[in-house]
């Protein structure tokens, strides 16, 4: 299993089941959040525009690192920590304070969730990107 977690497929598989994780909160917010916070249509739209942006550039930049991309790679990696710092932990400590959450039902589900993912996704990234990249020179060893 360690051995699975430090491997380019474990990164991969992390990373795709944070961004699915993520689009779940997404959902939650777009049906139960927004329209309260920000009940103005325009804000709404920006909104949605937003979050699309968002996923299409992380499922790009997985697809990218799936490919070998080490800049795919990064990309996830800073997506996943910008996403991992606004939203789930800036929920557990300012936004959703601890009377909240005793109400908050699936919300502390999907933010518990993104959470753990986002954090062994994260883990698993940096020891992709720290690794030395291998080149090929040809010589068999």
């Amino acid at each position: 299993m360690k051995d699975w977690f430090f491997s380019q497929n474990g990164a991969i598989t992390l990373s795709l089941l944070t961004l699915i994780s993520e689009l779940w909160r997404g959902f939650l917010d777009a049906m139960f959040v927004l329209p309260v916070d920000f009940g103005d249509e325009q804000m709404m739209n920006l909104a949605a525009v937003i979050f699309a942006a968002l996923f299409a550039a992380w499922g790009l930049s997985i697809w990218s690192a799936q490919q070998g991309s080490r800049r795919g790679l990064i990309v996830v990696f800073v997506i996943n920590g910008l996403v991992l710092i606004g939203i789930p932990i800036s929920w557990l400590l300012f936004y959703c304070p601890a009377e909240c959450r005793a109400d908050a039902g699936i919300f502390n589900l999907a933010n518990s969730l993104n959470l753990i993912l986002g954090l062994f996704a994260g883990i698993s990234l940096a020891a992709q990107i720290w690794r030395r990249p291998q080149y090929e020179t040809g010589l068999e060893v």
